[in-house]
């Protein structure tokens, strides 16, 4: 069978058979073979096939009909398999083989186009050339406009969306508005499945009925899907009346004329497809029309990828703000960097300062005041302890009863997480006495705070089961300065002596008595900061 390769001036390329008869060649969309660019006439060229023979003759087109890089006269010429024929940007090669399958669609392509090509192919050359009508030039020029303002009208309306489905409603509504299209349908493929309708319209009965929205889906055509999926181009079809009941689930069942499709392209590859059919004949679908579905699916890509980009942002800050609860800043960062990293149960031996912190009489005060209030106070404590802790540098361990547990120098060790803990520590005590005056104020008793601090080596990392981790410190340091911690009484800050050897001269501290503390056989060295002193730093 006979077959005519067609390049595209954006470098994609469609094989159509020639069958016995003549086609027409032009840039009418009513064309044989329909080719989108301005230097193309409305009926460029004519080819003929008889007795296995093909011809070409020009139809005394305006930019001419080239032959193996010759221009055609008035007279037909012979075409053999291998020649080439250039109209405009297109090139035609004639090409032989074997027989091929019967078509299993009706539908015959008129027009193939890459989404780029979009004010590419019919580009007005500098000048306008030599043999530019005004008529023409005025077209194109027209056309243009036609495109730039609906660029326009798409950016500012899908600009203001924020949705997967609205973008798709002002998508459908501004075809129906500027093409002929009697409905429009839209599919996505979720990730690597299969493209599954996503939303559709149709035109209302009446020029002031309003679009009705379709739920079911529709029938297209495999021709359709074949080209604009797998070639990434945007496809102009007609309905050439071939038999309808060899064609399941094809769009003749719908009795569509005229059918163009396009693929939505976005940074990652093909999102979806936009297809827009016509019933009627007399309002078949035009190359024009083909250019303004291209510049809304450029514009629709373009939305889709802004609507993902901003729920992918906003499901990032929501997994932010919640691992923040649990988890250090840095390790944060390290987890929505790598979001497939696994956090699994283990840890590293490293230096780390710990705090714990525990109001003193809290149970008392709790016997003696509802659970509603115990709450409030718990949470309010809580809420003040925990934005300390972080203004510090340093990691919530955990929350015990009625007191918190800190880390400073997790996951990463500096010279002055000692320092920090400390300051976080005297900042601590101070707030309190605020809140003391704010309960006094409201007729409830005052509550005091012990704080234990001490630093040395532990294991840090994840405790716990392959259903929950807990990110947390574990080693004697941990157990002594819970210990020091139970020593404190309200308002005190009691540090060991590696925290003390940490410190710089802007800490007051007063040296305690060493004690003997449950675990160790030497007496340990402490001390009192000072918190009432204001930092000499």
């Amino acid at each position: 069978m006979t077959t005519l390769r067609v390049q595209g001036p954006g470098g994609h390329a469609f094989v159509t058979p020639l069958r016995d008869g003549e086609t027409t060649i032009g840039r009418d969309a009513g064309s044989g073979l329909a080719l989108s660019d301005a230097r193309v006439s409305r009926r460029h060229a004519l080819l003929r096939v008889a007795g296995g023979k093909v011809s070409i003759t020009d139809l005394e087109s305006r930019n001419g009909t080239y032959h193996n890089g010759r221009r055609l006269g008035a007279a037909a010429e012979p075409l053999v398999a291998g020649d080439v024929v250039k109209i405009g940007d297109f090139t035609l090669v004639l090409e032989s083989g074997a027989a091929a399958a019967p078509p299993d669609d009706p539908l015959r392509a008129v027009l193939q186009k890459a989404p780029h090509e979009l004010l590419v192919s019919g580009a007005i050359p500098p000048g306008g050339g030599p043999e530019r009508s005004a008529e023409g030039l005025r077209h194109e020029l027209e056309k243009k406009t036609r495109v730039l303002a609906l660029f326009y009208e798409l950016s500012r309306t899908l600009g203001s969306v924020f949705s997967l489905p609205d973008v798709y409603q002002k998508a459908m509504e501004l075809l129906l508005h500027v093409t002929p299209a009697a409905r429009v349908v839209i599919f996505q493929r979720p990730g690597r499945s299969e493209m599954q309708q996503v939303a559709a319209l149709t035109r209302g009965t009446s020029p002031a009925a309003p679009p009705t929205p379709v739920t079911e889906g529709l029938p297209v055509s495999r021709t359709v899907f074949d080209d604009v999926t797998r070639r990434r181009v945007s496809v102009l079809l007609e309905n050439t009346g071939a038999d309808a009941a060899a064609m399941a689930g094809s769009v003749t069942l719908q009795q569509a004329h005229s059918v163009m499709a396009a693929p939505i392209l976005g940074r990652k590859g093909l999102l979806g497809v936009i297809y827009a059919d016509q019933q009627d004949v007399s309002r078949a679908f035009s190359s024009d029309d083909l250019d303004l579905l291209n510049a809304v699916a450029v514009q629709t890509g373009v939305a889709i990828d802004t609507v993902l980009a901003h729920e992918a942002l906003r499901r990032e800050a929501q997994a932010r703000e919640k691992y923040e609860r649990f988890l250090p800043q840095q390790l944060v960062d390290d987890v929505m960097l790598d979001p497939d990293r696994e956090l699994k149960p283990g840890g590293r031996r490293q230096t780390v300062t710990v705090l714990f912190a525990d109001l003193r009489g809290f149970t008392t005060t709790a016997e003696a005041q509802p659970p509603e209030v115990v709450v409030e106070l718990l949470n309010r404590f809580f809420t003040l302890m925990s934005e300390v802790v972080f203004r510090h540098g340093g990691t919530l361990d955990k929350y015990l009863g009625d007191g918190v547990m800190a880390l400073f120098g997790a996951p990463y060790a500096t010279e002055r997480d000692a320092l920090k803990a400390v300051r976080a520590a005297i900042e601590m005590q101070r707030f309190v006495a605020t809140f003391n005056r704010d309960l006094a104020a409201a007729g409830r008793p005052a509550i005091g705070l012990g704080v234990g601090i001490n630093t040395g080596p532990a294991i840090v990392g994840f405790v716990g089961s392959d259903t929950r981790l807990d990110y947390t410190a574990i080693g004697d340091t941990v157990n002594t300065a819970s210990r020091l911690e139970h020593l404190a009484a309200a308002g005190q800050i009691i540090i060991g002596e590696a925290t003390m050897q940490a410190l710089d001269a802007s800490v007051a501290i007063r040296p305690l008595e060493a004690v003997q503390v449950k675990g160790r056989v030497a007496k340990l060295q402490i001390a009192e900061v000072d918190w009432t002193r204001r930092d000499r730093s």
